[in-house]
């Protein structure tokens, strides 16, 4: 840094208002005797956007009138001067207005004033051990004042002094609710919960709306006395119907539309079955290799599908596939079967139907297009190639239109470009935005420093003709700033002026 630094001094003898010349940034201090009244010993920075060469505010950061404030004993109460707290967060007193604290005492400062404690809301005052006057016995007459009444055992409320122990107890009770309140002992509702919290009602437990069990309903079951247990389903769900007959129990079963069947069902004739059919087990259709299973509506399969026959038809208008990966001649037996890869598509051109190929040329490797092939002697397709058009291409580490349209980058190391002619011709104009290395040094008119290694540990400054570059050096401690003249130079004392 400077080895001198100054900040601009005031001395206008007003002090009545912060000054109004400085910049932003710019830190300003004003020497006259501080008091509350003027902004004496203050210091000052400017702030906000400037509008004509100063600061459109100037806050007060600091200043000697303000550290005087702070000069005093911590923890003792200093007129005219900040609270500071001791070690344990203490002042030895404080004045509030009309109320003093001080040791163990709160006091008023006013003649005859009251102290008012005076809780918000629902909030109480809350007072232990409670003496008045110094006398425990003036308890009562303290809650008589308090509630606005005598206190008595009609009440509910009981006080009860220990001068012994300088301890004093209220009791507040309520009237006992006896079985009288409910017209008879036997009205007054009993329930039992025990420890693994279960329900028992004195009497019988009506239930009004609907019961439910859940879990064992324990080990003496449902007990059927002289009335029926039904189950009643909804639409498509078995209703059953319980009863007891002499000492047998009677269940009867309604079938709705869904039948479950578990085991094996054999029908020797044909089966009409309107509603859904739901069989466990594996299922075969067709015996023999001309049985044809045909469905009119649809077929889910809700397992795997695998079919065996020579050739698979789809003749549907849309197939909609979750796989997101399309595996190909899964059943390739060598290593080397000399047949393409790929996707064959039909396509009509206007005046007749071609056959076009999409995939992997396994003679050369690579990933090819053809618009008109010839595929009926194999699945081999064949050259010449046509165009292929992305959105963008990578090409080992070269990247073209990736980035963005017309653009050419690597994914790692240098893009080189070498013709076999040794000259690349750039027919447009060129926007170079990094480094460019040349053979020779650039002049200053096409935009260079016309100069081949610079001053060391200078800075670049221009002449006064402004074609030609020189440099400024300085030692420990200068900064550039400008001289009267309005010449750069390297300076160790800032100086921000008096004004």
């Amino acid at each position: 840094m400077a080895n001198l630094t100054r900040i601009k001094i005031l001395t206008t003898g007003s002090t009545a208002s912060a000054p109004s010349n400085i910049k932003t940034g710019e830190l300003a201090y004003s020497y006259v005797a501080g008091t509350q009244a003027n902004n004496g010993d203050r210091l000052y920075v400017g702030t906000g956007t400037e509008s004509g060469g100063v600061a459109s505010a100037v806050d007060i950061i600091g200043g000697k009138y303000f550290t005087s404030l702070l000069d005093h004993v911590h923890g003792t109460l200093t007129a005219s001067s900040a609270i500071i707290t001791d070690s344990s967060n203490k002042i030895n007193m404080l004045n509030v207005d009309n109320l003093k604290l001080d040791g163990n005492s709160v006091t008023s400062t006013n003649t005859n004033g009251n102290i008012n404690i005076d809780p918000s809301g629902s909030g109480k005052t809350v007072l232990h051990n409670v003496y008045i006057n110094g006398d425990s016995d003036s308890l009562s007459e303290f809650i008589y004042d308090t509630v606005g009444g005598a206190v008595t055992g009609g009440t509910g409320i009981t006080v009860s002094n220990n001068d012994a122990a300088n301890t004093s107890t209220v009791n507040i009770t309520n009237t006992a609710v006896t079985a009288a309140s409910y017209g008879s002992a036997t009205q007054i509702p009993t329930f039992t919960v025990n420890a693994q919290g279960q329900l028992t009602a004195a009497g019988v437990a009506n239930v009004a709306t609907a019961l439910t069990v859940d879990g064992d309903s324990g080990t003496g079951g449902v007990d059927l006395l002289n009335d029926d247990l039904q189950v009643l389903g909804t639409s498509n769900e078995i209703e059953t119907a319980v009863s007891k007959v002499g000492t047998d129990v009677k269940v009867v079963i309604g079938l709705p539309n869904n039948v479950n069947i578990g085991n094996n069902l054999n029908v020797s004739g044909s089966a009409d079955i309107t509603g859904t059919l739901v069989v466990d087990g594996n299922v075969t259709l067709g015996n023999a290799a001309a049985d044809t299973v045909q469905t009119s509506g649809n077929l889910t399969v809700g397992g795997d599908l695998t079919v065996n026959g020579t050739t698979t038809s789809v003749n549907s208008t849309v197939v909609s596939l979750d796989d997101p990966v399309l595996q190909l001649a899964d059943n390739s037996g060598t290593a080397v079967d000399g047949l393409d890869r790929g996707v064959r598509f039909k396509y009509g051109d206007g005046s007749v139907v071609k056959e076009g190929f999409f995939g992997l040329d396994h003679q050369t490797g690579r990933f090819v297009f053809t618009k008109d092939e010839d595929l009926s002697g194999g699945e081999d397709a064949s050259a010449p190639w046509h165009d292929a058009q992305f959105g963008g291409l990578y090409a080992g580490n070269v990247q073209v239109g990736t980035s963005s349209d017309n653009t050419i980058t690597t994914g790692t190391g240098n893009l080189i470009l070498n013709s076999a002619g040794g000259t690349i011709d750039i027919n447009d104009n060129v926007d170079i935005s990094g480094s460019l290395v040349l053979g020779t040094d650039l002049a200053v008119t096409h935009g260079g420093t016309g100069l081949s290694s610079f001053t060391g540990n200078g800075v670049f400054i221009s002449n006064a003709s402004g074609n030609a570059i020189s440099f400024l050096t300085g030692t420990t401690g200068d900064m550039i700033q400008f001289n009267s003249s309005g010449n750069p130079i390297s300076s160790a004392v800032i100086d921000g002026g008096t004004y």
